[in-house]
């Protein structure tokens, strides 16, 4: 399994201009295959950072997202939008244990 973790931060005015490319953003990844776990969460003790959580059967369904149309459609939108700073490490993962 693979799993991403990271932030994006965006100037918190422009959150609400990021929101609906987000949503077709998220939509569009949970249904791709291999796709485990796509989420974003707005931190709510800092504005205008989003938090990245995925998760991935695999390193080639990671790599076919990288390539998905709706992921250019996103990173075309955050370069509009304006992308103040962005960490997004990717990690391969063995053993699972629940917390």
């Amino acid at each position: 399994m693979i799993l991403v973790t990271g932030h994006l931060r965006l100037a918190p005015e422009d959150m609400e201009r990021a929101r609906p490319h987000m949503r077709a953003a998220l939509a569009a990844t949970r249904n791709e295959p291999g796709c485990l776990l796509y989420a974003y969460g707005e931190d709510v003790l800092d504005p205008g950072l989003v938090r990245i959580v995925e998760r991935w059967q695999d390193w080639p369904s990671l790599r076919a997202h990288d390539k998905a149309p709706h992921v250019v459609t996103w990173r075309a939108a955050l370069k509009e939008i304006g992308v103040i700073d962005r960490e997004v490490l990717a990690h391969e993962g063995g053993e699972v244990r629940v917390l």
